[in-house]
């Protein structure tokens, strides 16, 4: 272990316990994400073990998947006539996105469609510098989505009377689940690897684990220490873009996420009002919840949260990350002949 690494997990888990103090949700990932960026723009060189990022997405990714709750087959296709909406929403969010990102802020056809994609942070940034894209603008566009998110669900929170929007506290009960959800967490990312899917450590494990759990085949309980140093790593290993870079330098992506949250935010509201006027029994906040433009991880830990139907909110969140990383592969291929006819 080299002294950067060392100092890079003391401020990691420095910056998540001053957000759990202060009950603010994904305390871990965002505090010790925010807090490893500002000391890499400060000079730092922030680094972690790189073998461990894709065993904290695993973890992440089970961790979602233990999100479901045991469901009839009925039960759960029963979500269609929402479901069917998540795709408009893709469209207009990712087209509207893309056009602004391209005309207004000139990005590059392959950062402005990763920043545009309404994904996940993590899959979108790990993915997006995979092929070529802007880990810095990025970064800072998904993290401004990630935060205005929190702090809208934690406002909704409050207006609807739930005070406490903090993840469970750290506790070392269920550390036997640790073996399991590490077996399972395997075997899903080598699967999704073997079928070429985008972000298999991410979504193999997310899979695998909310169909066993979804339909009653195992139940699992969460190893909140193991949950925590997942976030930890993911925040220093997204913070590692940040090194040298000055605040003065990245003041055009900080306004082009905001253009973006903006964009999406008004489709969300679009798509919400189909859904409600479609199926008007279920509460407008899950419905504003399962079609939010954040990652799996983050509005799944939200739900659980503001106390909603988890199993409605994280099955719209995984099917719009399946639509979005089954599409990849098309949209890639896209966005390189339009880099070519443009060059």
């Amino acid at each position: 272990m080299t002294r950067f690494t060392l100092y890079s997990w003391l401020i990691g888990f420095a910056g998540g316990f001053c957000l759990y103090y202060e009950q603010i949700p994904l305390a871990w990932l965002l505090g010790s994400m925010v807090a490893a960026s500002a000391a890499a723009m400060t000079g730092l060189r922030v680094q972690t073990y790189t073998s461990l990022t894709p065993w904290a997405r695993c973890v992440l990714g089970a961790m979602v998947g233990t999100g479901f709750d045991a469901v009839t087959p009925s039960e759960f296709f029963s979500y269609w006539n929402t479901l069917i909406i998540v795709p408009l929403f893709l469209i207009l969010a990712t087209s509207l996105n893309f056009n602004a990102l391209t005309r207004i802020f000139r990005f590059d056809a392959f950062t402005a469609m990763f920043s545009a994609l309404p994904g996940g942070m993590v899959e979108m940034v790990t993915t997006g510098r995979d092929v070529g894209a802007d880990v810095k603008t990025l970064t800072i566009i998904h993290l401004m989505r990630v935060v205005i998110i929190v702090i809208g669900a934690s406002l909704l929170g409050l207006y609807v009377g739930i005070q406490d929007l903090r993840m469970q506290t750290p506790s070392f009960d269920h550390a036997e689940y640790i073996p399991i959800h590490l077996v399972l967490g395997f075997i899903g990312w080598k699967i999704c690897a073997s079928l070429k899917i985008p972000s298999a450590p991410l979504l193999g494990p997310m899979v695998l684990v909310a169909a066993l759990q979804g339909f009653g085949v195992l139940q699992l309980e969460l190893f909140t220490p193991l949950l925590i140093l997942a976030q930890v790593a993911i925040g220093i290993d997204i913070a590692r873009a940040f090194y040298g870079v000055s605040i003065s330098s990245m003041g055009r992506a900080f306004v082009a996420g905001i253009c973006s949250v903006v964009i999406m935010f008004c489709c969300l509201c679009f798509c919400a009002l189909l859904v409600y006027a479609t199926v008007s029994n279920i509460p407008w906040i899950q419905i504003v919840l399962a079609f939010m433009p954040g990652g799996q991880t983050e509005l799944a830990l939200l739900a659980f949260a503001l106390k909603l139907d988890l199993t409605f909110v994280v099955t719209h969140q995984i099917f719009r990350i399946a639509l979005i990383m089954l599409s990849l592969p098309l949209l890639l291929a896209g966005l390189k002949r339009l880099s070519q006819t443009r060059g």
